[in-house]
């Protein structure tokens, strides 16, 4: 039997002192985030008598828990890998999901002292260089590891049908993002993408293995000595250089990101330091980063909580810096078909 909590008054003076493996009694629970997030999970800041540490439960929603159930496991898989590797993750002394229902906790680390940048206004160069740092570490620490050879790497094509949800994509933006016009080239790459989803994937995380992360944005960040990164619900085994590139699409105002794109692309290199990967690989497989981009932007368009007008804003920024990049790098239906005539 699983034993964890499923909801904030299941979490128990009991229950913590028993996973944290110290005596310890809960002065108070309190919902942080709340409105913030689109997967519904819930997470609360726990106030013990000897300090603080924030529980992450997954959704109570019946269909939200059954669509992230197999990332509320990847997330629980993600810290048990990284247990006693100093990462630049938060610490995570706990952390189990019931495989019959879907419903995970975790109990990591307090990490309400830290800085949060909002997405909407983006990233400065110093932050985005503490993330580059954040990232070649994660995906140094897993470079081509026999630990990672079970992680699989293309999970979320299972999980999230991309024709089903390009199909759904345009009319569902025109709903949300009123006076939103979705280019004629940008709408011919998601068909390209649509065609062909797993065979273009497949063959174009073909090379040397990492942990990603696949949602490496700046809700997931937090920023003190240097950058921190949360929520593994998407990880995954892939190219690392994915998640640099999905990081300065989502979360860097354009006119930034240009300015010291090539600069970041050489510290995420220099910082990776691993052998046999080049700096030309590394640029070239950069932008392909876009079409993972295109992809979790299309299934939280269409799939996830965007009610608010803040997600709403989100998704708009989200959707004007993805076409910037596009338009910057000439991703489109043609690139796509240039990789697999390649």
């Amino acid at each position: 039997m699983v034993d964890f909590p499923n909801s904030s008054e299941e979490i128990s003076s009991a229950w913590l002192s028993r996973v944290l493996g110290r005596a310890v009694s809960v002065l108070g629970v309190e919902q942080i985030g709340v409105n913030e997030g689109f997967t519904g999970g819930g997470l609360f800041r726990v106030t013990l008598n000897d300090g603080s540490v924030v529980a992450k439960l997954s959704p109570e929603d019946a269909k939200l828990r059954a669509m992230f159930a197999r990332g509320n496991a990847r997330e629980v898989q993600f810290y048990q890998m990284s247990a006693g590797q100093d990462l630049p993750v938060p610490d995570c002394p706990f952390g189990a999901y019931d495989p019959d229902t879907g419903a995970s906790a975790l109990v990591i680390e307090d990490m309400g002292n830290l800085r949060a940048v909002s997405f909407l206004a983006g990233c400065d160069t110093a932050d985005i260089a503490a993330v580059v740092d954040t990232l070649a570490a994660v995906h140094g620490a897993f470079w081509e590891r026999e630990a990672i050879s079970d992680v699989p790497a293309l999970a979320l094509l299972d999980e999230f049908d991309f024709a089903q949800m390009w199909a759904a994509y345009p009319t569902v933006v025109a709903g949300l993002l009123p006076g939103v016009v979705l280019p004629d080239w940008f709408v011919a790459l998601g068909d390209a993408l649509a065609a062909d989803a797993r065979g273009i994937f497949t063959r174009n995380i073909a090379g040397p293995q990492t942990i990603v992360h696949r949602d490496a944005q700046l809700d997931n960040v937090l920023f003190g000595k240097g950058a921190v990164l949360l929520d593994w619900q998407f990880m995954g085994r892939g190219k690392g250089v994915h998640d640099l590139a999905f990081f300065l699409i989502s979360s860097v105002q354009p006119n930034v990101r240009r300015a010291c794109e090539d600069a970041m692309i050489v510290r995420y290199h220099a910082a990776l330091g691993v052998a046999g990967y080049s700096l030309n690989d590394c640029r070239a497989d950069y932008v392909f980063g876009a079409v993972w981009r295109l992809f979790i932007t299309a299934m939280a368009t269409t799939q996830l909580d965007n009610a608010t007008p803040h997600k709403q804003a989100w998704r708009r920024a989200d959707l004007e810096r993805l076409i910037a990049f596009c338009e910057d790098h000439k991703v489109g239906a043609e690139m796509l078909q240039s990789l697999t005539d390649g």
